[in-house]
């Protein structure tokens, strides 16, 4: 099978201040920072309650394939693709937050578990009739 390579450009970065994992991922807002180029592309975004945010974990190196699930050693190995754990291959994370709010080019969320200038590589609506 033919390896196929995909570029992914940021569209937005990660504004939170966090450097480090807080206690607490759900307290949380982010300002996702958009490129102008992709401004417009927020056009009735704010018609939403919550959004899909597709980052990259910008300051992972390597990754392990398995890991204890949520970091707690007391629980047994399994498998890094049946957990959340952000030490993927590709380090990338897929997040559903609450959108809170939309400015010009900044879009506020509550829950997005992305370090301070992680790359945002692209946002997606939450939909009930698709995401159930």
């Amino acid at each position: 099978m033919e390896e196929w390579q995909v570029r992914l450009k940021p569209i937005a970065t990660v504004k939170n201040g966090l450097s480090e994992k807080p206690e607490d991922w759900d307290k949380v807002r982010s300002k996702l920072v958009f490129k102008e180029e992709y401004v417009e592309g927020l056009y009735r975004l704010g018609h939403f309650k919550h959004v899909w945010v597709i980052f990259g974990f910008h300051k992972l190196r390597g990754w392990l394939p398995k890991v204890h699930p949520r970091h707690d050693p007391s629980l047994p190995l399994v498998g890094v693709f049946a957990t959340r754990s952000p030490t993927r291959p590709n380090r990338l994370g897929l997040t559903l937050v609450e959108l809170v709010s939309i400015k010009g080019n900044m879009v506020t969320v509550k829950g997005l578990d992305a370090l301070d200038g992680s790359p945002v590589y692209d946002i997606k609506p939450y939909e009930d009739e698709i995401d159930y």
